[in-house]
């Protein structure tokens, strides 16, 4: 009777949500919504928001959708589309989807967030590098297996031989791979500095000081994440 409530209540925010579009993104009705999930409403009722035609909706449900833990995974399929949808704040929550959810069984899915580095808008390119830097090795593989499935001739093959290759864990390396003249080398060769961090944070302290701005803030960025997790 409980999960009924729950689910009744879920069912009121979303009809709410659809009937104020307008208003979606002030009301704090989202926000409800996301209780509710985590009181244990069913989460597969969010797709008619992530399916809406109102970017808007769309926007607000990707978001809804990021912050949701493991139990959120059913929507995995609904979120792979989204990578391509028109809206980049949708885009850029569905990376962050792909990056909770997706296991080395998704190749597919890990395969189309990482393309993502080519955005045309920045910060879906940061949320990108940042999606590269935090997957783990077997994720990477995957994503690379799909990507050689799909044809050797994917630049993005190239890049991720380099960074799963001994030239990603080489400090060395990596900083020769900032200073590249492809833009994409350069954003591997960020994330590359990222993983090895904890060993040698010499190559993201360089990135740090790039001359591509978009590594710079991006290595200034997670810099300033590392010494948040640190112990005071």
């Amino acid at each position: 009777m409980k999960v009924n409530r729950r689910h009744d209540r879920a069912k009121e925010l979303i009809e709410h949500l659809l009937s104020h579009p307008d208003f979606c993104e002030s009301d704090g009705v989202a926000y409800e919504l996301l209780k509710e999930y985590f009181r244990g409403s069913p989460i597969e009722t969010l797709r008619i928001l992530l399916s809406s035609p109102d970017d808007r909706l769309v926007g607000e449900a990707t978001w809804i959708a990021s912050e949701l833990p493991d139990t959120g995974k059913p929507l995995l399929k609904d979120v792979w589309g989204l990578l391509r949808h028109p809206s980049k704040k949708v885009r850029f929550w569905a990376i962050l989807c792909i990056q909770l959810w997706a296991d080395p069984s998704n190749g597919r899915e890990l395969a189309s967030a990482l393309r993502l580095v080519d955005d045309t808008e920045k910060g879906v390119r940061w949320q990108a590098m940042g999606f590269l830097s935090m997957i783990s090795r077997e994720r990477l593989e995957a994503a690379l297996a799909e990507l050689r499935a799909e044809g050797a001739d994917s630049p993005y093959v190239c890049e991720l031989d380099w960074l799963l290759g001994p030239e990603g864990d080489d400090p060395a390396q990596i900083v020769a791979g900032l200073k590249a003249p492809d833009s994409r080398r350069r954003k591997f060769a960020a994330a590359a500095a990222f993983r090895i961090a904890k060993t040698s944070s010499e190559p993201l302290r360089c990135a740090a000081s790039a001359d591509d701005p978009e590594v710079a803030q991006f290595a200034g960025d997670m810099l300033k994440r590392i010494a948040l997790a640190q112990p005071v």
